[in-house]
């Protein structure tokens, strides 16, 4: 079997995405979604019901007694705090499996992930995109999950890919193909394939590092979470894995109209956010 069989296998033999947490996604898709039926699809799971209560009995929300029915946290947490919590629960444990690799960067890989979610809700709302948040901040968060199969083939490889990014000024993801036969955006698109997301979450995955490769219809959103990506890098999240071998950084800025004189405010604002975020994920910055 060669390299490229052994990739396309690993992706093959990757376990199905949590079916309690797409249930619950989908159910919290809707306009108007019953509670109800909510607390139906999530009470199955043990660990996640857990980690509603305890997220709504932390000190972040500060209710002044403690909630021990799941349906009385699902109302207050509300959609968009419930399903980060769902999804960056999820997300955490498919980057923490074990590999080789990547390893030595395996919780920054992690902290970029959530980074690049949190940036793009961000650059979204600021930039006022026409753009679903739910999408924005899965597509981010799952971007890099093509690197938890590619791990398990970069572990003697890394040193070569390195030295192509160092000597001979490659892109990341072009050093990965050129020595892998496959880059981690591919790889993570087949993956979501693989998990039944949508098409414009399989998109921006695909594409973070080549944007102008996604469709009409999913191009802003690739734009966004490729931007995203790159400003995470800029700031400290994902320096080791990625370093700053990534390209197109002004482009995306010019083509999503965002000002250099609003880089400080941005920034700031996603370091308000990724405390917010951190806390309902439950894990530190």
């Amino acid at each position: 079997m060669s390299l490229m069989e052994e990739i396309i296998a690993a992706v093959e033999a990757m376990p199905p995405f949590p079916q309690v947490v797409h249930r619950a996604l989908k159910e919290l898709s809707e306009p108007e979604y019953e509670v109800a039926d909510l607390v139906e699809i999530l009470k199955v799971d043990q660990a996640v019901t857990a980690n509603i209560l305890k997220l709504c009995n932390s000190a972040y929300f500060g209710l002044p007694r403690k909630v021990s029915s799941l349906k009385e946290a699902v109302v207050y947490l509300g959609a968009t705090q419930l399903r980060q919590l769902l999804l960056s629960g999820a997300v955490n444990k498919i980057y923490d499996q074990p590999n080789e690799g990547y390893a030595v960067f395996a919780d920054e890989l992690w902290r970029h992930a959530l980074a690049t979610a949190v940036m793009g809700q961000v650059l979204r709302r600021h930039l006022k995109l026409k753009l679903d948040d739910n999408l924005v901040f899965t597509s981010a968060l799952l971007h890099d999950v093509g690197k938890v199969v590619l791990s398990n083939f970069v572990a003697d490889r890394y040193l070569e890919i390195e030295k192509l990014v160092e000597e001979e000024g490659c892109a990341f993801q072009e050093a990965e193909k050129r020595v892998l036969g496959f880059d981690h955006a591919e790889i993570g698109g087949r993956i979501a394939v693989k998990w039944d997301f949508p098409p414009e979450i399989v998109a921006a995955i695909s594409f973070h590092h080549q944007p102008a490769r996604a469709g009409k219809s999913y191009r802003l959103l690739t734009e966004l979470v490729a931007l995203a990506n790159n400003l995470t890098v800029m700031v400290g999240y994902g320096t080791g894995v990625d370093g700053l071998a990534c390209r197109g950084h002004g482009l995306l800025l010019e083509k999503l109209q965002v000002k250099e004189r609003d880089l400080e405010n941005l920034l700031l604002l996603f370091q308000m956010e990724m405390a917010k975020t951190c806390d309902i994920a439950g894990v530190g910055e």
